[in-house]
């Protein structure tokens, strides 16, 4: 008994719920804006029906929520509209559906089935003017009149309200909406201009992505809150809204490789893999979703939603390491994080909030885009102070090196002047043993000269010891100066010329023998050309001179890179070609062409003189 009444009372309030439920015709002639989803009656079609068959089937149900929402799927979407004017004059509204990406939208009016009127994204032929598709329904005085509404769309998620408004309010709505949309896609366009000029500038790789993220970003939302449709020809929006998965892979491309180079993620190999698989995922799901019959947004979106979060986590990880940079990613991301959330949510028909912030992700995006934009500044403010502690440590550094620099060259200068002292000691020593040996050679010579009574014998022997003199007398200089490198010419000649005047002048000769010579060279070729001096003024005291008076003069000189020397007398000259094998002559030119690489001149005609030429 008392489950009987039970059941009644449960009875009684469920007719009432839905006599409270049930939709009554809606007074369009009030003045304020009307949203009336949950004054209409809503069928979700899974079958595909048309409008006769959806009147025959009669499943049509009261709707509790001001807002549509079932997200990507294929159903259509059915609302049946009654309306009344109960006024003494016809009413004109606008039937305005909240949502700018519905791809197909039929009105039809009870008894007029066969002539609906024709809306939605891929119906557009004409020019459109407003960011939301309406109706213009006109109602006589004293009239009712049923409509039927039909929704549906294969790449867009349906997510749309009903309201009614007065045509002229809802225009002047639009043009402020459209205007403050504008400004928003105008501001994200300058800093993605902005970006790019600094990624030129500064040939830095995230703000040239940055660039192309927000150049993708604006495109996008074109399209999702309604420009792309009054701005662009027909037959590009109705490209346009076929594309949602190319251009939501796009966003995701761009906007990783912008915090790859931002964050400086190849430092950190799992962020670095994390970032490169979505880059890899969404390449391949601009191919195959969206393939004829493999189309599905919801993974796309799901993708992006991992994506999203994948991204905040990194710029927040980063951060914790140490990248200081990383907070203003954390913050410009975190904004637009949320606007990406309730669109994602949106999308999969969970909520319909962003049916009441369309612009929050321009916004948001605005926001980020300035903030990011004075990552600039915060990173040459960054760089400023790294490069500060890195001066004043390499100005340390250098200090401490100079010092160390400077004590080891000291030591290191005393060693050297200590081994330098005693190579010097070493080849003064060497100089004096090879004089020493000359000495000892001459002195044999002469004892050996001394006991020869072939006078022609004797003239060779005193010709060789004033070679050997020759060369001996550069060890003696050698021996008397500090420079162990080169000899001064002027004096060498001079000793040699005085020592062949004792030894080679007899009593009856008046021979003058002047010089000019300013030159110093080493002493390997200061040998070579004492002994061609030698051998020239020997020939010139034996041979030149017939009545034993004449005059020799012996020139040195430098010019550029040439050395000079000329030797010659006034006497009277000789047959070159029938002394040429004498052994002076010989040796001239070994010392000349072979020792010197020189060449020489000879002129003998009437006097004697030898110029020749030379390089060191």
């Amino acid at each position: 008994m008392i489950l009987d009444y039970i059941k009644r009372f449960a009875l009684i309030i469920f007719i009432l719920w839905s006599v409270t439920l049930q939709a009554s015709p809606v007074d369009i002639s009030k003045n304020e804006q009307i949203s009336f989803l949950e004054q209409s009656s809503v069928y979700i079609d899974k079958k595909d029906l048309n409008i006769q068959e959806v009147i025959k089937e009669d499943s049509f149900q009261t709707y509790p929520s001001p807002y549509i929402n079932i997200g990507t799927s294929k159903k259509t979407v059915w609302i049946k509209l009654e309306l009344r004017n109960p006024t003494q004059q016809a009413v004109e509204k606008l039937l305005i559906l909240t949502s700018s990406l519905l791809e197909h939208i039929a009105l039809y009016k009870e008894g007029e089935f066969n002539s609906p009127v024709i809306k939605g994204v891929s119906n557009i032929n004409t020019v459109h003017t407003t960011l939301l598709p309406y109706f213009t329904i006109l109602l006589e005085a004293n009239t009712s009149q049923t409509y039927y509404l039909k929704v549906n769309s294969f790449y867009e998620p349906v997510d749309f309200g009903l309201k009614l408004q007065d045509k002229n309010t809802y225009l002047a709505q639009d043009r402020v909406e459209q205007f403050v949309n504008i400004m928003l896609i105008g501001m994200v366009i300058a800093l993605m201009l902005y970006s790019f000029l600094v990624s030129f500038y500064t040939k830095d790789k995230s703000y040239s992505f940055y660039s192309f993220y927000l150049f993708f970003l604006v495109y996008q939302q074109l399209t999702y809150l309604g420009l792309t449709q009054i701005y662009f020809p027909p037959y590009f929006v109705r490209i346009d809204i076929a594309i949602p998965i190319v251009k939501i892979n796009l966003l995701i491309i761009t906007s990783a490789l912008f915090a790859m180079y931002f964050l400086k993620i190849q430092r950190r190999p799992l962020l670095h893999m994390g970032y490169k698989f979505f880059i890899y995922i969404s390449l391949l799901e601009m191919i195959v979703p969206s393939l004829p019959g493999l189309y599905n947004l919801d993974i796309v979106i799901l993708t992006g939603a991992l994506f999203i979060v994948f991204n905040l986590f990194a710029g927040i990880f980063t951060y914790l390491v140490g990248d200081k940079q990383a907070r203003l990613f954390i913050v410009g991301f975190g904004i637009v994080f949320a606007s990406y959330v309730l669109m994602i949510l949106d999308a999969l028909g969970i909520t319909s909030i962003m049916q009441d912030f369309r612009n929050l992700l321009m916004f948001s995006t605005a926001f980020e885009a300035l903030i990011l934009t004075l990552a600039f500044a915060d990173r040459f403010i960054i760089l400023k102070e790294e490069k500060e502690k890195l001066d004043e440590h390499l100005l340390t550094e250098t200090k401490n090196r100079a010092t160390i620099i400077k004590t080891e060259v000291i030591e290191k200068t005393k060693e050297l002047n200590h081994a330098l002292d005693g190579k010097e000691l070493l080849i003064k020593d060497v100089h004096h043993r090879v004089k020493n040996n000359l000495q000892i050679i001459l002195s044999m010579i002469r004892l050996q000269n001394d006991d020869i009574e072939d006078e022609d014998i004797s003239k060779k022997f005193i010709d060789l010891e004033n070679r050997i003199n020759a060369i001996s007398k550069t060890y003696d200089m050698l021996l008397l100066k500090d420079d162990l490198k080169e000899i001064d010419m002027q004096e060498y000649i001079d000793s040699l010329l005085e020592d062949l005047h004792n030894t080679l002048q007899t009593q009856t000769q008046e021979i003058c023998i002047r010089t000019d010579i300013d030159v110093m060279i080493p002493l390997h070729e200061s040998v070579y050309i004492g002994l061609i001096v030698n051998e020239l003024v020997t020939n010139a005291y034996k041979y030149a001179f017939d009545n034993d008076i004449g005059s020799i003069y012996i020139s040195l000189h430098q010019d550029k890179e040439v050395y000079i020397l000329t030797v010659e007398d006034n006497g009277k000259g000789f047959i070159i070609d029938k002394n040429r094998k004498t052994l002076g002559l010989k040796l001239i030119h070994t010392l000349v062409y072979d020792q010197l690489n020189g060449e020489m001149e000879v002129h003998t005609n009437s006097q004697t003189k030898y110029t020749i030429r030379f390089s060191i």
